[in-house]
């Protein structure tokens, strides 16, 4: 798999956090540090990957192994319970097979977000917009004849615009 950096969707708003920490090692022991870092307040982070059906055959993956790795992302993706990951949910998950040497490429650039009335940059909740998947459908559409199946996960609280051409539901 070739995963592509995940990239917000929309524009977000950034914080900048300073605080403090102390930790102990053992009775009596101090240590305290001084920490800054910058998170965001909410965002729709997509991201793409690719099977390369070269190396598929030189490591003999199989259809399992995609299965393994697809629930890991979406189940994984809920239990990231750190504090710089505090709130990630997994949201949508579309799988496309395509014919041997073929591709539609990069599909996030065929995905907006289109506000509820609210400024993309202050989005804090999947309520604050729908995803239209309008642009992903037709190159769906277009390159029919090149896609075996299309495979969707979707998050019970996810807005779409339309269904996505020609899906079947994906199961982990």
């Amino acid at each position: 798999m070739q995963f592509g950096i995940g990239k917000s969707l929309h524009p977000v708003r950034e914080n900048f956090i300073k605080g403090t920490g102390a930790f102990t090692t053992k009775e009596k022991a101090e240590q305290r540090t001084f920490r800054e870092e910058y998170n965001i307040t909410y965002g729709i982070i997509g991201f793409h990957g690719v099977i390369n059906e070269n190396a598929a055959i030189e490591t003999q993956l199989k259809e399992d192994d995609v299965n393994w790795l697809l629930r890991g992302m979406w189940k994984g993706t809920k239990n990231l319970l750190t504090r710089s990951k505090k709130g990630h949910m997994p949201r949508l998950l579309i799988k496309i097979d395509y014919q041997d040497g073929f591709f539609i490429g990069d599909l996030l650039k065929r995905i907006k977000l289109n506000s509820n009335g609210k400024d993309p940059e202050l989005f804090e909740d999947i309520n604050d917009f729908n995803v239209d998947v309008s642009e992903l459908n037709k190159a769906l559409e277009k390159h029919v004849d090149k896609i075996l199946n299309v495979a969707v996960l979707k998050d019970e609280r996810i807005s779409l615009t339309e269904d996505i051409y020609n899906e079947s539901k994906l199961i982990l």
